[in-house]
């Protein structure tokens, strides 16, 4: 772990070396844990496409009652498997009623003689959200939160925001914003923690300036302590120690448009702890939605901007989701089947096998 403050931080910043690549940049997805639905809205057997930057996945929640993520074209002819029905076979395409196991591998239809499969992701459901690993395999687990803020989660409902979740999360690092913004007085100067590749820290204890929204949420003149870490693209995780002690993660998922849809989700001892929670974030973060909403990022970086800096070259780092390579391993591996049946004369399923019934 590399340990900063700010202060260092800017003295050791040395700006832009080359451009960013990955970072809010709406063509390009880094692997991580992404939110992609509340679980309330998966009953056994639905089917629903979700977006994921400019691509596209299918979930669907088996008869058995586990959550599934694959790829959205059926690896026979490309039809939409979100169209497709869960039978206990998996999912069933509508177009030739090929179907897709667990594991991806075809367990009915034409498919299963050519050892076919499509792409599956790991599934995790917690805090009544469905999260889904956007890649090969999770590279690290969702956070959980303290033994104290544990006893309560209080998911709020998703809403979306006309700018990269790059730049929504990377917002919990800009501390030249706190003052100008958000009216705090910095009181230490914010401490920085590095654990590359995935997470970054920053601890920050300010002070509530006067304002008359303040006056009424009781919170003039307070002291206020937190610490912010974000993991990997697409998760920010929030632990305030004073004055009302809660957690919240912050989960960002990129749409097409280049627009984030945005999940929170509170940690709290009580359920009481809410109402005292909700008036630190709404003085907090308030003006943060009208600020952010139809933002552009641009590489304008200065010696300022140190700490979300480190955050962007994190990003940077990050592997970068690409399907296609799933597909063109399928691709190698029917090709290397058909190299070894050459001996003998491929097998047709009839028209009885390829459909279920």
């Amino acid at each position: 772990m590399q340990m900063l403050t700010y202060k260092s931080a800017q003295q050791s910043f040395e700006g832009l070396k080359a451009p960013l690549r990955k970072f809010a940049n709406s063509d390009v997805v880094c692997e991580g844990w992404y939110a992609v639905g509340r679980s309330a809205d998966f009953a056994r057997g639905a089917v629903k496409k979700i977006s994921v930057g400019k691509r596209t996945l299918v979930l669907y929640r088996a008869l058995s009652g586990t959550m599934h993520a694959v790829e959205s074209a059926c690896a026979h002819l490309g039809a939409d498997l979100a169209q497709g029905t869960v039978v206990e076979k998996g999912l069933q395409c509508v177009f030739h009623r090929w179907c897709w196991g667990e594991d991806g591998n075809c367990t009915a239809g034409g498919g299963v003689s050519e050892n076919r499969s499509i792409r599956t992701y790991t599934v995790r459901e917690r805090w009544g959200i469905a999260w889904a690993w956007i890649g090969e395999s999770p590279r690290y687990e969702l956070p959980e939160p303290t033994a104290a803020n544990s006893r309560h989660a209080l998911c709020l409902r998703e809403r979306r925001i006309d700018c990269h979740p790059h730049v929504i999360l990377g917002n919990g690092l800009d501390f030249t914003h706190i003052v100008p913004v958000h009216g705090f007085q910095l009181l230490d100067d914010p401490t920085v923690e590095i654990e590359a590749p995935h997470r970054l820290t920053v601890g920050i204890h300010t002070r509530f300036k006067s304002s008359v929204m303040r006056k009424l949420l009781f919170l003039s003149g307070s002291a206020a302590r937190w610490r912010f870490t974000t993991i990997g693209p697409s998760l920010a995780w929030l632990s305030v120690q004073e004055p009302t002690p809660f957690e919240l993660v912050w989960a960002g998922r990129p749409l097409p448009d280049g627009s984030s849809a945005m999940q929170t989700v509170f940690f709290l001892p009580s359920r009481s702890a809410f109402v005292r929670a909700l008036p630190m974030m709404i003085a907090t973060t308030w003006k943060d939605k009208s600020v952010l909403e139809g933002l552009r990022f641009r590489e304008g970086f200065v010696v300022s901007d140190a700490v979300f800096y480190l955050y962007a070259q994190l990003i940077e780092k990050l592997p970068e989701w690409n399907p296609d390579n799933h597909s063109q391993r399928i691709v190698q591996k029917r090709d290397d089947a058909q190299e070894k049946s050459v001996i003998e004369p491929p097998t047709h399923a009839t028209l009885e096998e390829a459909q279920v019934r």
